[in-house]
C-alpha cells in the first residue's frame, strides 16, 4: 500500500475494511484527498470481508426501508465490476424457507410488495418440483427472489481499495487509530506511527468502534460466527447456475443460510445467522483457531435435515465477527459532539451487501454533512437518549 508522508488530508477514514475501503473509493473519485488507516493488512481475515461469499438480496425481511438503499447498492456493484474489470457479484436467485408465519417470509413479502419487487411465493408442491434437493416439512412455504445472489467479499474489498488508490487515496496498513480529538473545525488523529490532521474523519472500525467512540456509550456486542463447507455426494446439483442462495428460518427470526458451490471454495457452505458467542475482537484469531466439534456437528445436522445430499466430509471452516447493535440495525450518523466526525457501525451480520452504497453515503456525509439517501431510520439518536 501507499507510503505517502503528507500529514494533512481533507478526510481521514479510520478502518479500511468493508465500509472503509468503499468510503475511500467514493471520496477519492470526487477529488478529495483521503488517508485510510488500517490496523491490520488490507485486506485481512479479522473482519467481514472474507469467506468467499456474502448474500445479496432486495426483498429485505429485516425492514422495508432498506430497499431503496439496496437498489442503489446493486447499481454500484455493477459499476464496480465494470470499472475494476473484476467479477464481484453473482446473481443466483434466492430461496427463503419456513412456516407460513415465518419472519423471513412475511418480512420479505412486505418489502417486495411495498417496493414492487419481482418475487414468487411457492407452496410445498412447487418447492418439491423446482428445488428437489431440499427436504422440507409439509407445512413449509417458500419465497423466491430472482435477483438475489452473492458478493465475493475478497474481490469486492480488493476492487474498492485498488480503485481508491488509483484515484489518489493514501492507504496505510498496520497503522490503526489510537485516539482522535477535535481541533478547530477539523480533527487530529494519533496512530502507532504518528499524527495526522484532517478537515473530516470517518470512523468505520467495525468490532473496535465501541472503543474508538467510548464516550458515546453505543451498545455494540461482537460475536463469533462460524462458516463451514461440506463436500456433497454429488456436486452437480449444488453448482452455481443450478442452485440458489438460501435461508431457512430454523429459530425465528433467525436461521441457517447457504450458497451454491463456487470456484473459490469447493463444497456447500452453511452458516447460522444469529449472534453467536460474545468475544473480545482482539481474541478472534484465538477463538477462530479451533472451532468446536459441537458447533460443527450442529451445522452438519441442519444441513442433513434440510439438504441431505449436501452432507459429506468437512472441507473447511472460517470464523468472522458480527458487530451487533442493540436493535440489529445499522448505525450511520455524524458524531453528536463533533460535527467533523462521521461514524458507521453495528452492521449486525447483514451489512456487507450495502458496502457500495454505504461508501457513497459516508462520502456524502463527510464531504457535505448530508446525503440524499434515506438513512433517518439508521440514525444514532434512536439508540442514545
Amino acid at each position: 500500500m501507499s507510503t505517502d508522508t503528507s500529514h494533512h488530508f481533507d478526510v481521514i477514514v479510520a478502518g479500511v475494511g468493508t465500509m472503509g475501503a468503499a468510503t475511500c473509493y467514493h471520496l477519492a473519485t470526487r477529488g478529495v484527498s483521503v488517508l485510510g488507516l488500517e490496523q491490520f493488512d488490507i485486506p485481512h481475515q479479522r473482519g467481514s470481508h472474507h469467506g468467499h461469499s456474502r448474500m445479496i438480496r432486495q426483498s429485505y425481511f429485516e425492514h422495508p426501508d432498506y430497499v431503496p438503499l439496496l437498489k442503489r447498492a446493486y447499481e454500484l456493484w455493477d459499476s464496480l465490476q465494470k470499472e475494476s474489470g473484476m467479477e464481484v457479484i453473482e446473481i443466483t436467485g434466492g430461496l427463503y424457507l419456513g412456516p407460513p408465519n415465518a419472519t423471513i417470509l412475511s418480512g420479505s413479502r412486505l418489502a417486495a410488495e411495498t417496493h414492487d419487487l419481482p418475487h414468487e411465493t411457492l407452496d410445498r408442491s412447487a418447492l418439491a418440483e423446482r428445488f428437489p434437493a431440499f427436504r422440507l416439512p409439509d407445512h413449509f412455504e417458500g419465497f423466491y427472489e430472482e435477483r438475489a445472489g452473492y458478493v465475493i467479499p475478497e474481490r469486492a474489498m480488493e476492487a474498492h481499495a485498488s480503485l481508491a488508490e488509483k484515484n489518489g487515496a493514501v492507504l496505510k496498513e498496520q497503522e490503526g487509530l489510537i485516539e482522535w480529538k477535535s481541533e478547530g473545525e477539523g480533527v487530529r488523529v494519533r496512530t502507532e506511527k504518528g499524527e495526522y490532521t484532517a478537515d473530516r474523519l470517518v470512523i468505520t472500525t467495525g468490532a473496535w468502534t465501541g472503543r474508538i467512540l467510548e464516550s458515546l456509550k453505543i451498545d455494540l456486542v461482537t460475536t463469533r460466527q462460524l462458516l463451514a463447507w461440506f463436500e456433497p455426494g454429488e456436486s452437480l446439483p449444488f453448482e452455481k447456475g443450478r442452485f440458489p442462495c438460501w435461508f431457512i428460518e430454523t429459530d425465528s427470526p433467525f436461521g441457517h443460510y447457504g450458497f451454491p458451490m463456487q470456484e473459490e471454495q469447493t463444497g456447500v457452505k452453511i452458516a447460522l445467522h444469529r449472534p453467536g458467542e460474545p468475544i473480545d475482537p482482539d481474541q478472534l484469531p484465538v477463538v477462530a483457531a479451533a472451532p468446536g466439534e459441537q458447533e460443527i456437528n450442529s451445522l452438519r445436522e441442519t444441513l442433513g435435515q434440510y439438504l441431505p445430499d449436501a452432507v459429506g466430509p468437512l472441507l473447511a471452516t472460517r470464523t468472522c465477527p458480527y458487530t451487533n447493535s442493540a436493535d440489529g440495525h445499522f448505525i450511520i450518523d455524524q458524531h453528536p459532539d463533533a460535527s467533523a466526525v462521521t461514524l458507521a457501525c453495528g452492521f449486525s451480520g447483514h451489512g456487507f451487501k450495502f458496502a457500495t452504497v454505504m461508501g457513497e453515503i459516508l462520502a456524502d456525509l463527510a464531504f457535505s454533512g448530508k446525503t440524499d439517501h434515506p438513512i433517518d431510520f439508521l440514525r444514532l439518536n434512536r439508540l442514545v437518549s
